[in-house]
Formats: C-alpha cells, sequence, structure tokens
C-alpha cells in the first residue's frame, strides 16, 4: 500500500472513531488530547469526555501512529477541520512529578495507605 493510501485510511479511521466516542451526550465534557509519546516512538490521539459535577474522566484512544511529522501534520489538520473541540497537547519528554505538597488525592490514588476505611 502506497503512502498516500494509508494516510487517508488511517485519516478515515481517526474520524471514525471520533464520530463512534463523540456522542453528543447531554450534561458532558468533551476534549481531545494529543500525546508525543517518546517512549513508544509513536503519536496518540485521545478523546476525553467527562460529565458535569462528576469525578471520573474517561478517555479512548482514536489512534496510535509512528512517529511520522508529516502524518501528525495531516492527521491533526483533518481532526481539526472535522471537529471543533479543544485540543491538549503532551510531551512525555516533559513529564512532570508529583510535588510534596500533593498530601492526599484519592481520586488518583496518592495516599491510599494512610485513608482510613469505615
Amino acid at each position: 500500500m502506497d503512502k498516500e493510501t494509508e494516510l487517508r485510511l488511517g485519516i478515515k479511521s481517526i474520524l471514525s472513531q471520533y464520530d463512534h466516542y463523540f456522542t453528543r451526550a447531554p450534561h458532558t465534557r468533551y476534549w481531545l488530547v494529543v500525546v508525543d509519546n517518546h517512549f513508544e516512538n509513536c503519536y496518540s490521539f485521545f478523546i476525553y469526555m467527562q460529565r458535569f459535577k462528576a469525578k471520573l474522566v474517561k478517555s479512548y484512544e482514536i489512534a496510535c501512529f509512528d512517529r511520522d511529522k508529516s502524518h501528525y501534520t495531516h492527521y491533526l489538520k483533518a481532526l481539526k477541520q472535522h471537529s471543533n473541540l479543544s485540543v491538549e497537547y503532551r510531551d512525555t519528554n516533559r513529564l512532570f512529578r508529583p510535588d510534596n505538597e500533593i498530601k492526599v488525592d484519592l481520586i488518583h490514588g496518592h495516599n491510599l495507605h494512610n485513608r482510613k476505611i469505615s
């Protein structure tokens, strides 16, 4: 398969996955996350969703492909033309470590061993 056909099928796939997970559920916030993953040498695109007044955030991977800047540009352009959702960018080269000031974060499981269970 030539590169142009592969790219066209990849874009069709990401838009199909996007349409599958973007259900426009009422009282739900949606946004896109693009990750430049240096550990696995790939780019990943996710759709995140959170119901209002809920703590749980769900995410679904809608595409993952090799770290090719031209593919990345085409995928992102097609997704932005198809969607009006905000896009958050992440890079695994700039990961952060929890600060000493985080004492308890039950949503993410920090400090579970000190939590009292009734």
